[in-house]
C-alpha cells in the first residue's frame, strides 16, 4: 500500500520536472523536439482563451496531441517491468498517467470547465506561463512554491470575459475541422450535400 502515495509523490515531482525543465525549458528553443508544447500549444491556448484546437480529434490528428500521448503512453510503458513487484505503485503512475491526458485534453477543450475544476492550470496557460507547472494537481507547485494564483484576481477577472469569447469562437469551427480531418466524415458530408442538391433541383 505504501505505492499509492509513492507513486503520487513520484508522478507530482515528476509532472513538476517534465514540464517546468524539458517542455518549459528545452522547449523553448524552436525546432526541437519539445518546441510543439511552449510554441504551438501555449499560444493556441493563450490566442483562444484557453481553448486549443489541436485537441478536437483523436490523438493521432494533431502534432501537440501526439507528441503528448505517445510521451505518456511509452513513460506508462516503461513502469510495465515493475508491476508484479510493485503493483500499487505501478497502477497508481498509470492512473495518473491517464488522469493527466483526460484533464488536460478536457481543459483545453472546456476553459470554462478547466478554470472551475482546473484552475492551476488554467493559471498557467491564462496568467503567468513560467508558473503553475502542475496540472493533475498544483500540491508540488506549493512545495516548490510556483504556484501563483490568477483566477479570481482583479486582473483576471477584468479579462475573463474576453477570453470566454475567444474560447468560444475557436470553438465554434471544431465541427468543420473534424470533418477535413476525417476522411469519412467529409465524405458522408459531400454526399449529404450532394442529396441535398438533388432534391432542391427537382
Amino acid at each position: 500500500m505504501i505505492g499509492i502515495p509513492a507513486a503520487l509523490l513520484v508522478f507530482g515531482a515528476g509532472e513538476w520536472a517534465i514540464h517546468k525543465h524539458v517542455l518549459h525549458g528545452l522547449g523553448r528553443k524552436r525546432g526541437g523536439l519539445y518546441s510543439f508544447h511552449y510554441h504551438d500549444h501555449h499560444q493556441a491556448a493563450r490566442r483562444n482563451g484557453g481553448y486549443d484546437p489541436a485537441y478536437e480529434g483523436p490523438p493521432w490528428s494533431s502534432g501537440t496531441q501526439w507528441r503528448e500521448a505517445w510521451q505518456l503512453a511509452v513513460l506508462g510503458a516503461l513502469h510495465v517491468p515493475l508491476f508484479p513487484i510493485a503493483p500499487f505503485y505501478t497502477s497508481t503512475l498509470w492512473y495518473c498517467l491517464w488522469r493527466y491526458r483526460h484533464v488536460h485534453r478536457r481543459a483545453h477543450l472546456d476553459p470554462t470547465w478547466a478554470r472551475d475544476h482546473l484552475p492551476h492550470h488554467y493559471d498557467h496557460h491564462m496568467g503567468d506561463q513560467d508558473k503553475n507547472f502542475g496540472v493533475v494537481w498544483s500540491w508540488f507547485d506549493v512545495v516548490m512554491k510556483t504556484r501563483e494564483v490568477f483566477v479570481g484576481t482583479p486582473k483576471e477577472r477584468a479579462l475573463h470575459d474576453k477570453h470566454a469569447e475567444r474560447a468560444a469562437t475557436a470553438s465554434a469551427g471544431a465541427m468543420l475541422r473534424a470533418q477535413r480531418r476525417n476522411p469519412v466524415r467529409r465524405w458522408i458530408a459531400a454526399a449529404v450535400r450532394r442529396a441535398e442538391e438533388l432534391r432542391a433541383t427537382r
